[in-house]
């Protein structure tokens, strides 16, 4: 029988790992996608919406944007920390990547283990 402590791992792994799956398509999406369409997909703020004031992440679609293009002026006027969060979600695909490549390969072993 399970452990509450190894369910919830795995629990938080899959959620991680479909976060992470959303975060690869997201920022997948300037290469492969006009900017007008991604911003079309990108919900309106609700900050502004609601209360004609920016957020702290407004301006952080169109500064992904200006990063897939190769503009850090230009992302970086959009939004300060666009560069940093780029990155870290960046370095988070990396991980998961590594990560289920791992997990695949453990598998692989396991399934082609002489019994």
């Amino acid at each position: 029988m399970k452990t509450f402590a190894s369910q919830l791992k795995k629990a938080l792994w899959i959620d991680w790992l479909v976060l992470s799956a959303l975060v690869f398509f997201a920022l997948l999406a300037p290469f492969v996608m006009p900017a007008s369409a991604v911003i079309a997909l990108a919900p309106v703020c609700e900050w502004k919406a609601k209360y004609n004031r920016e957020c702290p992440l407004c301006g952080m679609t169109r500064s992904f944007i200006a990063i897939s293009q190769g503009d850090l002026g230009r992302a970086g006027r959009r939004n300060k920390g666009s560069a940093p969060l780029y990155t870290a979600l960046v370095c988070n695909e990396c991980v998961a990547a590594s990560l289920v490549v791992v997990q695949w390969r453990r598998r692989q072993k396991r399934l082609w283990a002489p019994a």
